[in-house]
């Protein structure tokens, strides 16, 4: 998320949540192999920075962040704020 919130497309392979974070072909590339890493890696230049910017304030921009945390926290404080069962 980091190399797309600065604009750099991300190259790498599919793996973890690599998949969720990177839009084949419009912020970067999901690679199987090195020569797919290579023809990558010379594609990259198509590649909009400004698209990888704005993918990265969609998924972590501070309003979407500011949110998810206050309802993790709200929902928190309302499970904890109900009474135990007797």
């Amino acid at each position: 998320m980091e190399a797309l919130a600065c604009g750099t497309p991300v190259i790498a392979f599919p793996n973890g949540a690599i998949p969720e974070i990177v839009d084949h072909g419009r912020t970067g590339f999901l690679v199987r192999d090195v020569a797919e890493m290579a023809d990558a890696i010379e594609a990259a230049g198509e590649i909009d920075p400004e698209a990888c910017r704005a993918a990265a304030r969609e998924r972590h921009g501070i309003e979407v962040m500011s949110r998810r945390y206050l309802d993790l926290y709200g929902s928190l404080a309302g499970r904890s704020a109900r009474p135990a069962a007797a």
